[in-house]
């Protein structure tokens, strides 16, 4: 990456929506320090470590809370690794919960001026060290989410995460150049890539627990290598308004790895997070755009 610069902090445009929405169409990204609370952020991570350590991927004799990785461990990312660890991970209601917390939804109000839709498709990212090959490349979230262009990813780091543990890479304006034409497959997570211009302005920096990192589906990004000796977490939450169309693959469990019955097995059979999207009127799209079959 060249033309590197730090992530503009925009939480003081909280107090001044029509600003906020301007910065949101001019750049592409927005970004918010200690947006959620640094409680609930560590008790999401704690339940990803007790996950990890069930599956023996950590060194414990570094404590409860290490992130450390077992000597000699070397897992590829969830696409490729043990997918009954990432199972567990999707069967955490703290995770679901978390992609539903006030400040996030309440910043959307404002972006949309629409009641909005949480995709039920939600992400986490185990990212263990020495995995530099299969560092998430440069892409457009639409050609993942498809359905419509005014979705919105926040990612969000779970703890406190320096640039050398990998954070996330956005190019400011390029939601504007429209459609990216992608290679398929590539290295990395995800499997699409696409060229960069040299002449794009990448933002980047060291994230905090409770920052909040959001962009447009067509604006693009990329993983940045972690160079650590522990495991770094993050989460990919989406959001669009409610009234406009969803395609279908969004409202369905990350991977498709298993169902949503399997998703929900050991929650309380009332609870109102199950399904939540099925009280919803929405405009499903259940065909892939044309726009989106270029490869």
């Amino acid at each position: 990456m060249r033309n590197i610069s730090d992530y503009e902090d925009s939480t003081y445009l909280l107090n001044h929506p029509e600003k906020l929405k301007f910065k949101a169409d001019n750049e592409g990204y927005l970004y918010f320090k200690r947006l959620l609370g640094k409680k609930t952020n560590m008790s999401l991570l704690r339940d990803l470590i007790n996950v990890c350590s069930k599956h023996g991927f950590l060194d414990n004799n570094n404590g409860h809370n290490s992130k450390k990785v077992k000597k000699g461990i070397k897992i590829e990312p969830l696409c490729k690794e043990d997918i009954d660890y990432y199972k567990d991970v999707l069967k955490l209601r703290s995770l679901h919960a978390y992609a539903q917390s006030k400040e996030i939804m309440n910043l959307f109000e404002l972006l949309f001026d629409d009641e909005v839709l949480n995709h039920s498709q939600n992400i986490v990212r185990t990212v263990f060290p020495d995995t530099k090959k299969h560092t998430t490349p440069p892409h457009q979230d639409y050609w993942y989410v498809g359905g419509n262009k005014n979705t919105w990813t926040t990612w969000i780091p779970l703890g406190d995460i320096p640039k050398e543990m990998g954070t996330l890479a956005v190019g400011k304006f390029t939601h504007k150049i429209g459609i990216v034409q992608n290679r398929f497959p590539a290295d990395g997570s995800g499997s699409y890539s696409c060229n960069v211009e040299d002449e794009v302005e990448w933002v980047n920096g060291d994230m905090e627990a409770g920052d909040v990192l959001v962009f447009n589906c067509l604006s693009l990004h990329q993983a940045t290598d972690n160079l650590t000796n522990e495991i770094r977490f993050s989460c990919d939450f989406r959001y669009q308004p409610l009234t406009e169309p969803v395609y279908i693959r969004s409202l369905k469990p990350n991977m498709e790895i298993m169902s949503w019955e399997e998703v929900y097995e050991e929650w309380d059979e009332r609870d109102d997070l199950k399904y939540f999207w099925e009280k919803f009127d929405l405009n499903i799209n259940y065909e892939i755009e044309e726009d989106r079959r270029i490869n």
